[in-house]
């Protein structure tokens, strides 16, 4: 079998997996999914009665009359979950909660300075409202549940997501520079070329899947991201090594049959690899761990992708660099 001779087809498999992907995504959801760890908003974690199911809560935050709320189960054992609302929601208490404060401190120091207090007496001080606290006597009620009931509370502002975000990015490019260097210094930049390309490659579709399923970003989202780099640079050095053994004479070109022999001495090695992963990952899914759902289900996918593109994109953008560059010399 010639993995080479199908080159082609296998960029236009690519670049249509990348339009529909994003086309989709953008067509049928106006764009990604958002999510209050890089936007900002509020989060609340429940301990619900035992017998309360999502469409439970779903229908109690629509009885408190808040705006629709992205719910996820972190603890099934205990019922506990995470109810979630976006930065409008935080935005439009935060504006609410600011005027009830400046308000409320005003009789507050107008009440204090009428009324005569003993040394012994405890100091009196305003307790400010806060976003989270409003959210609770709307949400609670409904719920049916005390505020002992609630295990944590967090506002997170725009300044924060955003930062995350960058972090986020950063992290994911110095990954890539990283990689790019390495394989520079191991083998040679025709390598290194081949391998960013199929790693770019790699996570423009995962992010396109990203978008195809409106999986809300997130640390574990990112995580899955870097995890699919690591993993998908080793099945490629893999290969490399093996392509570099079996060149005899550095001065001519790299054949497709060359290519071809190396990919088939380690496709066992490549395979048995992902199957052995992709059967934990499923194992995650089974488990039903929501907290880590979308984690499996990006490196399902990721490592599919990465195994793909370490045989059919990496090889090929690498020998297509190998041909210019030797044409180049001889002429």
């Amino acid at each position: 079998m010639s993995f080479l001779k199908y080159k082609l087809f296998y960029l236009i498999f690519s670049l249509g997996g990348m339009v529909f992907l994003y086309s989709y995504t953008y067509g049928q959801y106006g764009g990604f999914a958002r999510s209050i760890s890089f936007d900002g908003g509020i989060r609340l974690t429940v301990q619900l009665p035992a017998g309360m199911t999502r469409e439970d809560v779903e229908k109690a935050v629509d009885k408190s009359g808040l705006e629709k709320a992205e719910l996820r189960q972190t603890d099934a054992r205990e019922n506990k979950y995470d109810i979630e609302f976006g930065p409008s929601v935080r935005d439009k208490y935060q504006v609410i909660v600011d005027k009830a404060n400046s308000e409320e401190r005003v009789k507050f120091e107008e009440e204090r300075r009428k009324t005569v207090r003993n040394d012994n007496e405890p100091k009196q001080v305003f307790k400010e409202r806060t976003v989270a606290g409003e959210i609770e006597e709307l949400l609670l009620p409904a719920l049916g549940v005390s505020s002992d009931k609630v295990v944590s509370r967090e506002v997170i502002s725009a300044s924060v997501g955003a930062d995350l975000f960058k972090q986020s990015t950063k992290a994911i490019i110095i990954a890539l520079l990283l990689i790019t260097a390495y394989v520079s210094f191991r083998f040679e930049f025709s390598f290194a070329l081949g391998a960013t390309i199929a790693l770019v490659h790699d996570i423009i579709l995962t992010l396109g899947y990203i978008g195809f399923r409106q999986i809300e970003p997130s640390v574990p989202v990112v995580a899955a991201v870097l995890t699919l780099i690591g993993y998908s640079i080793n099945d490629t050095i893999i290969i490399f090594d093996r392509i570099r053994s079996n060149i005899q004479d550095r001065s001519e070109l790299v054949t497709n049959s060359l290519i071809d022999s190396s990919i088939r001495s380690t496709l066992s090695r490549t395979i048995i690899t992902a199957t052995t992963t992709l059967l934990s990952i499923i194992a995650i899914l089974i488990s039903g761990a929501e907290s880590l759902i979308d984690f499996a289900e990006i490196l399902f996918f990721g490592i599919i992708i990465g195994t793909y593109s370490s045989i059919c994109v990496a090889s090929p953008i690498m020998q297509i660099y190998e041909k210019v560059r030797f044409n180049r010399h001889s002429g």
